[in-house]
């Protein structure tokens, strides 16, 4: 019952071509890629988006091992009555989401950097790539739909880093002592395979890694196999819930 910290290193390995849109256009391409600072800088991935999809990434994974998960934007009134439901202090929430990530109720939780390239010297220039829009219905080109986007090929690796910051309480802590929140993050950090745009094309192939040397939980260095441990236990879901109980009645 006091207050954990987690500090880690990723790596973004690119295993093809990507695109993490800017949302601007130019004479050159219909779509651009957010770059630092400016048109010709080098392009980067937002440690705001990263963190949306690391966590619809967990969510995934915790709606497969059987605990309940909620959209945290309010899309349809499914969506806000069950907010509302569970606008609660993280050390009474049910939700193994949101005690990692926060909720608002009692804000983040969850820090995340930008990822930036490894080396200031990028080898391959962007590409312009030009596509056309199918009709899904007749699977025919659609008329007037011929775009372009700017994509990075070749070996740029990104890196950045996260901070988890929580309160006493909040998470709940494995026989092992590494909180089960915790080890959810790790394992949605290792198994996220794309990001940024156009996935569905085979853009945004990847590999994200930790550094061994660089995560730490409450200042002390941790393996990631050790981080995982809790996973070799069998019903990790009830475990989890059981403890909960005991950590809050």
């Amino acid at each position: 019952m006091e207050p954990q910290r987690l500090d880690l290193c990723y790596e973004i390995v690119w295993k093809g071509r990507w695109h993490v849109g800017s949302g601007y256009q130019s004479a050159v391409a219909h779509r651009l890629l957010r770059r630092m600072g400016g048109v010709n800088k080098e392009p980067f991935v937002p440690g705001s988006q990263l963190k949306g999809v690391l966590r619809h990434q967990c969510e995934r994974l915790a709606l497969a091992l059987g605990f309940e998960a909620i959209n945290p934007h309010a899309v349809t009134p499914e969506d806000q009555k069950a907010l509302v439901k569970h606008f609660t202090p993280l050390t009474n929430s049910i939700l193994i989401v949101d005690r990692l990530f926060g909720n608002r109720y009692q804000g983040e939780c969850l820090f995340v950097t930008n990822a930036l390239p490894v080396s200031s010297d990028v080898e391959n220039e962007p590409i312009v790539h030009t596509r056309t829009a199918m009709d899904r219905v007749t699977g025919t080109v659609m008329e007037q739909h011929l775009f372009t986007t700017e994509l990075v090929e070749g070996e740029v690796n990104l890196r950045g880093q996260i901070r988890g910051r929580h309160p006493a309480g909040v998470l709940t802590q494995y026989a092992g002592g590494f909180p089960y929140e915790y080890a959810l993050l790790v394992a949605g950090i290792l198994s996220l395979e794309t990001l940024g745009g156009d996935k569905s094309v085979g853009l945004g192939r990847c590999k994200v890694t930790l550094d061994e040397e660089k995560l730490c939980w409450n200042g002390n260095p941790i393996k990631p196999n050790c981080a995982l441990q809790s996973f070799q236990e069998k019903d990790w879901q009830i475990m989890v819930e059981l403890l909960r109980e005991e950590q809050t009645s």
